[in-house]
């Protein structure tokens, strides 16, 4: 289980300095990400190959994050854990209220991907792209959108035509330019199938 837990630890650390090479943040000073993998002793999925594989986030990072132990990226990992609609340290947030900002979620098993389901409990929906993660680091936008207000909380379901290529991360770009708060994410869940 320790060979795992390191095997993941390394890819998301990977994940990461690529998404940061390839310029995910908005500004041109580079930006600033904290990794947190949980750890977790769930076997992989024993679905049948074309069964859905739901799954919550193993570990986390952003473009930047609001506090220090609450509202940080790995605050977006597991399952949702904020129960109502407000500003709550549990999910993530940025730390300014007028930028572009990014959120990308690492998941234990890549899958054919066929929806993402993005928990909203703050100030929901100022989602502008949805993008998906190969496990060679390659990306994918399956939506994109403009910022505008739903009712809270909300679930951005994002459904698209099952993926050719396994998907083991998501990144979540939102816009709070218009917005003048912060847009807070409680989890992020990936769908998809092992074929």
């Amino acid at each position: 289980m320790k060979t795992n837990t390191i095997k993941l630890i390394c890819a998301a650390l990977i994940l990461t300095l690529s998404s940061l090479a390839c310029g995910l943040g908005s500004s041109a000073a580079p930006a600033t990400a904290t990794v947190v993998v949980l750890p977790t002793s769930a076997p992989l999925p024993t679905t049948a190959p074309n069964e859905d594989v739901n799954q919550w986030a193993v570990a986390a990072s952003a473009s930047s994050e609001f506090g220090v132990s609450g509202w940080i990226a790995s605050q977006a990992t597991g399952a949702p854990d904020v129960t109502e609609c407000g500003d709550n340290a549990a999910a993530w947030a940025s730390s300014s209220t007028d930028a572009v900002e990014w959120l990308q979620l690492d998941y234990a098993t890549p899958v054919y991907a066929s929806e993402v389901v993005i928990y909203n409990t703050y100030n929901p929906s100022y989602v502008i792209y949805v993008d998906l993660i190969e496990p060679n680091g390659g990306t994918h936008t399956v939506w994109s959108g403009v910022p505008e207000s739903m009712d809270c909380p909300a679930k951005l379901m994002v459904s698209f035509e099952k993926t050719d290529y396994l998907v083991n991360g998501v990144v979540v770009t939102i816009d709070q330019s218009t917005l003048n708060s912060w847009s807070e994410i409680d989890a992020v869940q990936l769908i998809g199938t092992l074929k």
